[in-house]
């Protein structure tokens, strides 16, 4: 082979890998925040709801300029969960369990005392 050859099969190989590179760090969306509003929010959850504070003409927290085509209105087939992961559940809370405080620690009464 010619180094002419060699330079372009090089500058090939630098290309093709430049696009496999920038594919990979491709943007990712962004998970839906643990806030209040969207405890609620689960696969069954319809498209409207989010849009209700997400439409891109909200005044809330509006869908940014660029969001893709795919999940933006008039798209009304993707799920937003497609995209976005679903916030965590809300953690398990104890305090039923507990039956009173005294100081700084917790006691624990009997049964026999309720």
């Amino acid at each position: 082979m010619k180094s002419k050859d060699l330079i372009f099969i090089a500058i090939a190989l630098g290309v093709i890998g430049l696009f496999v590179f920038l594919s990979l760090i491709g943007r990712k969306p962004k998970p839906m925040t643990s806030r209040a509003e969207h405890a609620a929010v689960t696969k069954d959850t319809p498209r409207e709801s989010c849009l209700e504070c997400h439409a891109p003409g909200s005044t809330v927290a509006p869908m940014p300029e660029r969001h893709p085509k795919k999940g933006r209105p008039p798209d009304k087939t993707t799920p937003c969960y497609a995209c976005h992961k679903l916030p965590p559940p809300a953690p398990a809370v104890l305090l039923p369990a507990l039956s009173s405080l005294r100081g700084d620690f917790f006691v624990w009464q009997n049964r026999h005392q309720e």
